[in-house]
């Protein structure tokens, strides 16, 4: 879970902010006024921000807005859903997790915790979804739309872990 949302960070940084950082900087260069820089800084913004889809992406105790370019269309909309499911289950896993304590079994001689069977559900859940979200990614890139979700299928993938599924 903690790769997924890694991936999806690295993702943003890359593929979102990277980019729209760099037209800004090439834009920036030839400006030629105070308003300009004001107007070129302005639509920055709007692009690495408001013209993206939104999710959400969660580290730790804070959720952080973040924009994924192309997947706003209509045609990503399942995407964009299944990326929120995995969300929610990391969330849920999360709240199981920290919701009781660890303890010591001694008949068993090992650490247990009064939610870990329905922390087993809940990442048996994710991991049906992420593979999901691979497959679905994956159709996408070889049909064409969106070429740069390559960068997140090797992102997310780097170690074949979907593929060998």
């Amino acid at each position: 879970m903690q790769h997924f949302v890694k991936v999806i960070q690295g993702y943003i940084a890359n593929q979102i902010l990277h980019v729209t950082w760099c037209e800004f900087g090439n834009k920036l260069s030839s400006v030629g006024n105070l308003e300009e820089i004001h107007r070129t800084h302005a639509e920055y913004l709007n692009k690495a921000i408001f013209r993206q889809a939104t999710i959400l992406i969660f580290t730790s105790n804070l959720c952080h807005f973040c924009s994924v370019r192309g997947l706003l269309t209509e045609k990503a909309a399942s995407v964009m859903n299944i990326i929120h499911s995995i969300f929610s289950l990391i969330l849920k896993f999360r709240s199981q997790l920290i919701s009781q304590s660890w303890s010591f079994d001694a008949g068993k001689q090992m650490a247990v915790h009064p939610n870990f069977s329905l922390m087993q559900q809940s990442y048996n859940t994710f991991k049906y979804y992420s593979h999901f979200l691979f497959k679905v990614v994956t159709k996408l890139v070889n049909r064409g739309y969106q070429p740069h979700l390559e960068d997140f299928l090797l992102r997310i993938n780097f170690n074949n872990y979907y593929k060998d599924n």
